[in-house]
């Protein structure tokens, strides 16, 4: 067995665990933004299912789970293991839970997946936009190489118009940057600002309820908007798609760096997935 008893209903935890997160009390060493809000989203979808973790409830959530989908089942797995930390701290869970369950604990058993969009498959998803919300999402990402999380967190101060630069506040790392914007994704943000919703909400980005969208609501959209010209798409897909394109049109490799806010060169090369199709298009016309 491990769980105390079948009647706690470990949700009750999630907060003494976020803070816990927060101020490094499990193991000394605080955790990001981005972090917590991960695994608060993968342990409340858990606990509002199966209400208390215990080996049974892990292995349903993770059978629900596509084995090709592993970055869901790691995050899935990773959640519940730190959350079950802080119920065994307050003796809500058997301690040999952690020991046991690290049989499910998912392998990568297929190469890691990366997907970009090429430049007909971003037109696409333009013209599928059914709204300024969904457009500018799609522009917002593949011109500025933004992380979702550092769009969700964008706030209408962040943007000046008049320099045409945003800055990113928080982002990986705790850094800031400055990211420039071209004519169109300034265009798509004013044209988004006549149909935001009229809320006193410091965020650009805003749902239908008036809330700010976090990350998980932006990656829902866009597939949203993929499926309906069958064009897989996620927010990294088009932040590969922004050092893609404009490294295939001689922009400086060293500029797309410093726009994604990547530490190493070799990470911003790393996203560059030009085709061969593609190159030998461009080897045309060399001489």
């Amino acid at each position: 067995m491990t769980s105390m008893t079948s009647e706690t209903n470990h949700l009750d935890y999630l907060p003494a665990w976020e803070d816990a997160m927060r101020f490094g009390l499990m193991d000394g060493r605080p955790h990001s933004a981005i972090s917590i809000e991960t695994y608060t989203y993968y342990a409340r979808w858990f606990l509002e299912r199966y209400h208390i973790i215990s080996l049974e409830t892990l292995k349903k959530a993770l059978l629900a789970i596509p084995t090709e989908h592993f970055a869901k089942r790691q995050k899935m797995y990773q959640a519940v293991s730190s959350l079950a930390k802080i119920l065994i701290q307050e003796k809500a869970l058997e301690p040999a839970y952690l020991i046991e369950s690290k049989k499910f604990r998912p392998r990568r058993h297929l190469p890691e997946r990366k997907i970009t969009v090429d430049q007909k498959g971003l037109e696409k998803l333009i013209e599928a936009c059914q709204n300024p919300l969904e457009r500018l999402l799609v522009i917002l990402l593949s011109q500025t190489g933004l992380r979702v999380s550092e769009a969700a967190n964008l706030k209408l101060k962040d943007i000046n118009y008049e320099a045409k630069y945003l800055t990113v506040m928080v982002a990986k790392w705790g850094k800031t940057r400055r990211v420039g914007l071209s004519s169109k994704v300034i265009e798509a943000i004013q044209a988004y600002l006549t149909y935001r919703p009229k809320v006193a909400e410091a965020w650009l980005l805003i749902n239908r309820h008036g809330n700010r969208m976090d990350r998980f609501g932006i990656r829902n959209r866009l597939d949203r908007i993929g499926d309906r010209v069958d064009v897989r798409v996620t927010p990294h897909a088009l932040r590969r798609a922004f050092v893609t394109l404009n490294a295939n049109k001689g922009r400086p490799l060293v500029m797309l760096q410093i726009a994604c806010g990547h530490n190493n060169i070799a990470t911003t090369r790393s996203y560059c997935m030009t085709t061969e199709d593609e190159t030998i298009e461009a080897m045309r016309a060399w001489d």
